[in-house]
């Protein structure tokens, strides 16, 4: 009997446990349940502040120095390399004489060419005078003035055969390859002979973004910097800016920089232009990032007390990865960049 007794007791406390445990597990599930239902009420977001920048300002864009001119020289005459006067690495003045080609042959073309010449003309002198006195006919004299012309034209093309045979310097630079030596044949189909660079002033190319690219041409003045000489400025001018953007929405700008005798830039080098540009007034920018609908149309939310307002603005400029906007916002508005999807008038929010 005893026994009995204390077993009813022992599983009268199990139960008593078991419901208390269970009592408990419900109450935190109950608790977890509400915290959900809480926090599925804001939806999280992220919020960027309405600042006025200065759109103008000064920029800095890198890129790399090109000759202002370069060229591969070639011949047009053909024969055997007879001189060379210039090494690789050597300056040359334009009309500098670089190589010859050998011209006995034609230096005789030309004296030949001359003596048929003198000879036609004093025909033709002899013609025409003998046609006034009834010496000649008209058909005699014609014949004359036709190998007269002959004889000229092979006169000016012997002439052009033997000056082929220089090669000169079209243009002041430095001789950056040599493709022959003496000996070497020149033909049409192989007559490149020298590389030549000319330094004295450099291209350099840089590309900028669209909001740059609308500033660069009204910059006071351009500052050229390199890392080879690093407390050396130079003066850069605008040859040309780009009209079409690339894949990247970059435009190309080219600068002419003047080079230093002695602390000269090579082609190849990098650089910077350094753009200083006429002070603007402030405007409020905004992430492009932040607009939704078309930019002729465009809204934003505005986070107020963890709720969002849609509200209208207008945008003036584009760039980048930024808008300028004219009215709807002020200085210090918080406006959703991220987790706009989900979003609607007056609809709580959990900024993030």
């Amino acid at each position: 009997m005893k026994k009995t007794i204390i077993t009813i007791a022992i599983i009268i406390v199990a139960i008593a446990g078991a419901a208390f445990v269970l009592k408990g597990n419900k109450e935190k599930m109950q608790a977890k349940t509400d915290l959900a239902k809480k926090v599925n009420e804001s939806i999280p977001v992220q919020v960027e502040e309405v600042k006025q920048e200065n759109l103008a300002g000064s920029f800095v864009a890198t890129g790399n120095f090109q000759p202002n001119q370069e060229l591969t020289l070639v011949s047009e005459g053909s024969g055997k390399i007879v001189s060379i006067r210039v090494k690789e690495g050597e300056f040359v003045k334009a009309g500098d004489l670089l190589a010859r080609l050998e011209y006995g042959v034609k230096e005789a073309e030309v004296k030949s060419a001359e003596a048929a010449f003198e000879k036609i003309s004093t025909d033709k002198k002899r013609y025409e005078n003998l046609l006034k006195s009834g010496g000649v006919s008209q058909s005699q004299l014609d014949e004359v003035n036709i190998n007269y012309v002959n004889a000229e034209t092979r006169l000016i093309s012997a002439k052009k055969n033997l000056n082929d045979t220089y090669i000169r310097a079209p243009f002041s630079g430095y001789i950056n390859k040599k493709y022959i030596e003496i000996g070497s044949y020149l033909s049409q189909q192989s007559n490149k002979t020298f590389d030549i660079v000319d330094i004295s002033t450099l291209k350099l190319v840089i590309n900028v973004t669209e909001n740059q690219v609308l500033a660069a041409d009204n910059a006071k003045e351009i500052e050229v910097s390199t890392d080879v000489y690093p407390n050396t400025q130079y003066k850069g001018k605008i040859n040309f800016i780009g009209a079409k953007a690339d894949a990247s929405l970059n435009y190309p700008i080219e600068l002419s920089v003047s080079n230093i005798k002695d602390k000269p830039l090579r082609a190849g080098m990098y650089g910077r232009a350094s753009f200083s540009l006429p002070s603007a007034d402030m405007s409020l920018v905004i992430p492009r990032e932040a607009l939704t609908g078309s930019v002729n149309d465009a809204k934003v939310y505005v986070v107020q007390d963890n709720v969002v307002k849609l509200k209208p603005v207008i945008i003036k400029r584009q760039f980048a990865n930024k808008v300028e906007v004219i009215d709807g916002l002020q200085a210090g508005d918080k406006i959703v960049t991220s987790g706009l999807i989900n979003l609607n008038d007056g609809a709580k929010v959990s900024v993030l």
